[in-house]
């Protein structure tokens, strides 16, 4: 994460929201410096672990999409309170978080959305 300076970007909603694409099972990491946050996830198991720049406002919302091919789940992990999501074989599952100031906490179960 690149902490020398404030974020030089124009941050949602004046700007636009960051889009994080997974690629792999497992630990992933991703960087949160906007007040919005979309990760789209691929297939597989993972735990989605956050480093949160200190210019995100509470308040600020990730959302997260994942699918999956069999059972496999996203699991919350560092920067994060929640519980998993177990996928569904083909499906697409949705999930929302909103920071509190210290990490994001999920506001509902996720939703399938196909």
């Amino acid at each position: 994460m690149n902490t020398e300076l404030q974020n030089p970007i124009v941050k949602w909603p004046f700007g636009k929201a960051d889009v994080v694409s997974l690629t792999a099972t497992g630990n992933q990491a991703v960087d949160i410096y906007n007040n919005l946050t979309i990760v789209d996830g691929a297939t597989g198991a993972r735990t989605l672990n956050l480093a949160i720049s200190k210019d995100v406002e509470p308040g600020a919302r990730l959302v997260v999409k994942t699918r999956t091919t069999a059972t496999e789940s996203l699991t919350p992990g560092e920067g994060m309170a929640g519980k998993a999501t177990a996928g569904v074989a083909g499906k697409t599952k949705v999930a929302e978080y909103v920071y509190d100031g210290e990490k994001f906490i999920q506001t509902a179960d996720a939703v399938q959305i196909d």
